[in-house]
């Protein structure tokens, strides 16, 4: 009896040594990336020039953007959706907003992005990560007019797979 309970103990102990830790997904690792856009003096393109009091929307929930309400920035990085082939935002610039968070005044202009999702496999622990393929930029300025002058893509035909550099060049 004594030696089927060694026997029953070795054998689960050598199988809790065999057991690998549980495989965690790194921070490091890229996952589902967002829209890179840096903002460039129209007059100077070369030259990177402040939104200011930037204001975003999203179309598809009505909610403004975390980090940009009215705010100075010269580069935004904008989610998109993975489960449709386009997303929608409205870009307000120099925004008022009233006492209870009305935007008063500023002049909008509505951003579409059109792509192509493609699901990537990134590891038993990550899962999949989604890259956009073929992304296209339109810009409707509305009745006041746009502020955005020109959408410039990084390259033609462009794939978004990380957020290491600017994939849109918006002049203003």
């Amino acid at each position: 009896m004594k030696k089927i309970k060694l026997i029953l103990l070795t054998l689960c102990c050598i199988s809790l040594l065999t057991c690998e830790r549980d495989d965690l997904c790194p921070e490091t690792t890229p996952t589902t990336p967002s829209l890179v856009i840096g903002f460039f003096n129209n007059a100077l393109p070369e030259n990177p020039k402040t939104v200011n009091d930037l204001y975003v929307i999203g179309l598809d929930n009505d909610n403004v953007l975390p980090g940009y309400s009215v705010v100075d920035v010269d580069e935004l990085i904008l989610p998109l959706r993975t489960d449709q082939n386009s997303t929608t935002f409205t870009l307000i610039s120099d925004t008022v907003l009233d006492t209870d968070g009305i935007v008063t005044s500023g002049n909008s202009d509505t951003v579409t992005i059109t792509y192509e999702t493609e699901d990537v496999y990134v590891s038993r622990a990550c899962g999949y990560k989604t890259i956009f393929n073929n992304v296209i930029v339109a810009i409707d300025g509305g009745t006041d007019g746009n502020w955005i002058i020109l959408a410039q893509p990084e390259n033609d035909n462009l794939t978004i797979e990380d957020e290491t550099t600017t994939h849109y060049y918006f002049n203003h």
